[in-house]
């Protein structure tokens, strides 16, 4: 292979002035190697972007084409990507091209210490990364301080629990790392960004990662979502309810056309619960379509639709489209406006049937919501078939419980009425051993509120919509609230009433 210097400055210049524009690492070398006029750059190009989807390095990719790539280069662009200054690395091997002086490029830093440096980067993401599967965590958390050196935690069974802080100055190249192995833009540091990381392999899991970075005053905020891409099945049977809500709840993905909501707030597992329901839809006879910001997981037999705020491709232009796509089934990740709002309540009314999330405490409260956002009552009393709110509680952990005597007059008046009603409730209490990490809480499970529309309940949304007169309207029809549901759990020893009191007990109760 045969590369004349015009060629590989024609690629590196073109690679630095795509970083400077902010443009994705795989997008830029897409660029880099159309810019050259021997085609051989675009071929590497295409090989350089499979190793760093793969999970790799420029550098590293690099050097498997030692003849398009002095090793000179390629450790320069080691160091670069280290240090998060790939957009200067970049620039400099221009300038070290045109002197025809790639000596230059050795820097102040020996190659076996930016080598190094690099290896211990990289382990300490993936030690992170172990840490987190081997603890059940959901998400990793990491945030500057002020002395630079950082606050690690991971989230597990809903609450955040610190690790050992990172070694003197690495924190900010293991953000640097995460960056580049979600195509994020390294050079970026004044806006917020967002990614994606497949990794093969962590503990025997194959993991999905979803990254979200946002500028602090002391640095760059990382959260990592971990989802194990062999272990993900959705199914109303593993989010649990109840068989009679499940049940419930299959009626309403048989109705032919409505609105149905599932409400509650963020991190209660919404979406697992909307992609439950997609699978109680015969894929195979109708058309599902769906409209995401962002796609979590990806459905067989399923058109899922990632919107693109950044170029205007918003939920209800998406949403427009879909009407003309010939759809049964639709769902709208979240209703964020009225302009949104009175799409969904459009598409039901066409007879389609929708599904939808919403962000209110309580299944009376979420049809207050759809008013208060400025949805018409009789429009919500047309289309509404139903309301599911859910929660997540934590898990007992069997290993350690207690069994524990409670008196129903010693808990607040709403939740001793719901005790006093039990017969032999087996109530338990965390105490904490080594295998919940002495929290005394082990796994997650579903708690959920189901309100379906009656005529008494059309009635009073039609007259006032107030959310007591609702709330009684909801009750007399056999709804049971988020508390009665976790009480009846706690009465199994699923839980502890501490728990349930801690995550339904709002005050307001709206």
């Amino acid at each position: 292979m045969n590369l004349s210097k015009q060629d590989q400055i024609a690629f590196w210049r073109t690679l630095a002035q795509a970083f400077k524009a902010g443009k994705r690492l795989t997008d830029s070398l897409g660029e880099a190697g159309a810019a050259s006029s021997d085609t051989a750059f675009a071929r590497i190009a295409a090989s350089l972007i499979g190793e760093i989807e793969a999970g790799g390095t420029l550098s590293n990719g690099m050097r498997q084409f030692p003849d398009a790539f002095d090793e000179r280069i390629a450790k320069a662009m080691a160091n670069a990507e280290a240090g998060g200054v790939m957009d200067l690395g970049a620039a400099q091997i221009v300038d070290a091209l045109e002197a025809d002086d790639l000596d230059s490029l050795s820097g102040p830093s020996p190659d076996a210490h930016v080598e190094t440096d690099q290896a211990a980067t990289s382990e300490a993401v993936h030690r992170l990364l172990r840490q987190a599967v081997t603890s059940r965590a959901c998400d990793i958390h990491l945030e500057p301080t002020e002395d630079r050196r950082g606050r690690v935690r991971v989230r597990i069974d809903g609450a955040l629990h610190d690790l050992d802080p990172l070694p003197d100055g690495m924190f900010d190249k293991v953000v640097s790392r995460i960056k580049i192995m979600a195509d994020l833009d390294v050079a970026e540091r004044a806006m917020p960004q967002d990614g994606r990381i497949l990794i093969g392999e962590v503990e025997g899991k194959s993991l999905d990662l979803r990254v979200c970075i946002v500028p602090c005053c002391h640095g760059e905020r990382v959260v990592v979502r971990l989802l194990d891409r062999g272990a993900v099945k959705f199914s109303l049977s593993r989010v649990g309810m109840t068989p009679e809500d499940t049940e419930t709840v299959r009626k309403l993905c048989r109705l032919p056309n409505g609105v149905v909501i599932v409400n509650g707030p963020t991190g209660s597992g919404k979406t697992t619960l909307l992609y439950a329901l997609l699978e109680e839809i015969r894929r195979d006879v109708n058309c599902v379509i769906t409209v995401e910001d962002p796609v979590e997981c990806f459905i067989k037999g399923v058109s899922q639709i990632q919107i693109k705020q950044q170029i205007g491709y918003t939920f209800a232009r998406a949403l427009r489209s879909v009407f003309r796509q010939d759809p049964d089934v639709v769902m709208v990740g979240e209703i964020r406006d009225l302009e949104v709002a009175h799409l969904c309540v459009q598409c039901a009314l066409t007879g389609h049937l929708l599904f939808t999330t919403l962000h209110a405490s309580t299944s009376v409260g979420a049809i207050r919501r759809m008013i208060d956002i400025g949805v018409d009552s009789f429009l919500v009393n047309s289309t509404l078939a139903g309301v599911i709110t859910q929660r997540l509680i934590r898990m007992l952990c069997p290993k350690c419980k207690k069994p524990v005597e409670t008196v129903a007059h010693s808990l607040p008046p709403e939740a001793g009425q719901i005790v006093s009603g039990f017969k032999d409730p087996a109530f338990c209490q965390a105490t904490g051993c080594d295998e919940c990490l002495g929290t005394g809480y082990h796994g997650r499970t579903a708690i959920h509120e189901i309100l379906l529309m009656d005529n008494r309940m059309r009635q009073i949304v039609a007259d006032s919509a107030d959310i007591d007169a609702m709330r009684d309207a909801a009750s007399t029809s056999g709804m049971k609230t988020l508390m009665h549901k976790g009480l009846e759990k706690a009465a199994q020893g699923i839980t502890s009433i501490e728990e349930i009191l801690g995550v339904t007990h709002t005050g307001a109760n709206i």
